[in-house]
């Protein structure tokens, strides 16, 4: 009785998911309809809201008519608490540290918080990934971009 539950409220979610994403690509249409569209050579200030926009009632459709397709049942996973948790702390330090520590503590700390979300990874891989994610971030925000960002605080 229970597995039935569990199968019915996740086609209903599915069911439900492509017609939600559809109708705030609508919603999202409908606000900036007034706003002119230019050309691809020339854009104007709504050009990328419509494009948006339909894009994402394109791919609300096309997730309806494959869930409505599909007749299969699957199971659900139990949701991932610690990535999700260690993820969105991961954000929260970065938008914490990049202005009083700077990009680079920021940006190592960041990863290596996102990193302890997989459960196999180990210290010497967490500081090494964080490390050489870290140096490429540096390398394009700072040096190729040219941002003006603080490398290591104020």
């Amino acid at each position: 009785m229970q597995n039935t539950e569990r199968t019915d409220f996740s086609l209903w979610r599915r069911i439900v998911g492509g017609p939600a994403l559809a109708a705030f690509g609508a919603a999202m249409l409908a606000i900036s309809w007034s706003y002119p569209s230019g050309s691809v050579v020339q854009m104007g200030p709504g050009y990328m809201p419509h494009l948006v926009s339909g894009t994402l009632m394109f791919f609300g459709l096309t997730i309806l008519v494959s869930d409505l397709r599909t007749t299969d049942s699957f199971e659900t996973e139990q949701p991932q608490w610690r990535a999700l948790i260690l993820i969105s702390a991961a954000v929260i330090i970065f938008v914490a540290l990049i202005e009083p520590a700077g990009l680079v503590p920021a940006m190592f700390c960041a990863v290596a918080i996102s990193k302890l979300a997989n459960k196999q990874s180990g210290p010497l891989s967490i500081v090494i990934y964080s490390a050489a994610v870290t140096l490429a971030g540096w390398l394009l925000f700072i040096v190729a971009l040219g941002l003006p960002l603080s490398v290591f605080g104020r």
